[in-house]
């Protein structure tokens, strides 16, 4: 019995190494502040940046979260982006998958987008 419990210890953490690995590989952490990203283009105004979304649908956006200056947010589907957003400061992009906590910041500055910050990662990070 005791030779089980050591194969077993031996095996988790043999395998440890390889799933942090997984984990820092899979993630994604951009910044861009200049040029292009995912079709976005920084300087866009926000109705250039609403096509974008929706001509990309294998982005498969589950929802977009509007961030005011107040820091109130609201959360609106794709489809029902328009005038609500026009006092947003930040949209945060979230989109659907299985597995990973996937999203793209986009930060917008007198009315054009100055900012987008990608994040994808498998663990929910504190």
């Amino acid at each position: 019995m005791k030779t089980k419990s050591k194969v077993f210890t031996v095996i988790i953490m043999s395998s440890l190494p390889l799933f942090l690995l997984f984990v820092w590989v899979s993630s994604i952490h951009k910044v861009v502040e200049h040029g292009e990203y995912l079709g976005l283009i920084i300087g866009m105004n926000k109705s250039e940046v609403i096509a974008v979304l929706r001509d990309k649908s294998e982005m498969n956006v589950r929802k977009i979260n509007l961030v005011k200056a107040d820091k109130s947010l609201k959360s609106v589907s794709l489809s029902a982006l328009n005038n609500d957003s026009d006092s947003a400061v930040k949209w945060v992009v979230m989109y659907d998958s299985a597995f990973f906590f996937n999203s793209t910041t986009l930060d917008f500055c007198d009315e054009s987008l100055c900012k987008i910050y990608r994040k994808r990662h498998y663990l929910e990070y504190p």
